[in-house]
């Protein structure tokens, strides 16, 4: 049975090592990944903390898929990039589910990294802000909520102005904590909006707040989730690494074909009723929406899109080559014993 270790995680040095501290009756430490590799191999999975999308993204866990398709997980929650990279990087966990913009900038450094699959490819992000803001095209001079200046928040909010015909810079980028802090920062008029996913747009109106724009419409090519690892992970631990793919895909697929199910383990994870709107909402959203990765499709068309993305933006020098970072084989892998289905990836479709 894999367990959902709660982890804090915290840079220790400049090298990028990484101090976990586990929450709850497992006692391996992150550093330390099981066995080499092949069937009942160990993975360290790195995820942020679960929302509203709990339902799909933890359903492969709440199942122990994983056990079925001969791997044991070590779920390692962290609280945004950057925890989830210098994680990976300093081998603290072995895989972890981000956003593909880190990934490329961590590669332009030097990293040996690889795209291997997706769960969520569609981005759920919006802007929310206060009534002072009319729009995204009003954006110019107010005061941003994000994490970090290259993390998802800001580069998927930089994209929407961008292709809103506003100036990036012309927008204050304020590090206001996580999801649901930079939501309530905007409800508290700490700032006057915020990019965060959509799990909010249940509650928007209630408290004074305005849904300027979701991503999905905006920068339909602007990706949300690939499943990243090392090269040395895939050399030692490549069958565990197709059994962890299959565990979350079926788990996906079991979350979208059970939605009861789903949103109970949503609230579960929330500590929210099954019928809170923000359950119900999100859960449609993703549902309707085509955000899904149902094979675990790896978005490569939309990964170049960032690429090239962060050249306009002025966060690289030129586009880092998308091509010898993916590695398809092993999602191919896991899910010839899944069959293949039909793909509802809003990105596909285009």
């Amino acid at each position: 049975m894999s367990r959902l270790r709660l982890a804090a995680v915290a840079a220790a040095t400049v090298s990028l090592a990484l101090g976990l501290t586990a929450c709850g009756g497992d006692t391996t430490s992150a550093g330390a990944s099981g066995s080499s590799g092949g069937d009942g191999a160990t993975i360290t999975y790195g995820i942020y903390e679960p929302g509203a999308d709990s339902g799909y993204l933890l359903m492969g866990k709440e199942k122990d898929f994983f056990a079925k398709h001969g791997v044991k997980v070590e779920i390692v929650q962290l609280k945004s990039a950057q925890q989830a990279f210098p994680a990976l990087l300093a081998k603290q966990v072995d895989i972890i589910q981000g956003n593909p913009s880190e990934a490329l900038l961590a590669v332009q450094k030097g990293a040996k990294l690889k795209f291997v699959g997706s769960t969520m490819p569609g981005q759920n992000y919006a802007l929310y802000a206060k009534n002072d803001v009319a729009s995204v095209q009003a954006m110019s001079g107010a005061t941003l909520g994000v994490s970090t200046p290259t993390g998802l928040p800001a580069v998927v909010a930089k994209a929407m102005m961008l292709q809103s015909s506003v100036d990036p810079s012309s927008v204050k980028l304020v590090n206001s904590g996580g999801s649901s802090d930079r939501y309530k920062a905007v409800v508290a008029g700490q700032i006057q909006a915020a990019s965060a996913p959509l799990d909010y747009t249940a509650q928007a109106a209630k408290d004074g707040v305005k849904v300027l724009a979701r991503a999905k419409d905006v920068v339909p090519d602007f990706p949300r989730y690939a499943l990243i690892t090392r090269d040395d992970v895939l050399q030692s631990k490549g069958q565990a690494v197709s059994g962890l793919i299959a565990g979350l895909v079926e788990g996906i697929r079991y979350a979208n074909d059970h939605p009861d199910e789903a949103k109970a383990l949503a609230a579960k994870t929330l500590k929210l009723p099954a019928t809170d709107p923000m359950i119900e909402e999100t859960y449609k959203e993703f549902h309707d929406g085509g955000y899904l990765a149902l094979n675990g499709e790896i978005p490569v068309k939309q990964i170049k899109y960032l690429a090239d993305l962060q050249v306009k933006l002025g966060i690289t020098d030129k586009a880092v080559p998308v091509d010898p970072m993916v590695d398809d084989s092993y999602r191919q892998k896991a899910v010839e014993g899944l069959g293949q289905v039909t793909s509802n990836y809003y990105g596909d479709a285009k």
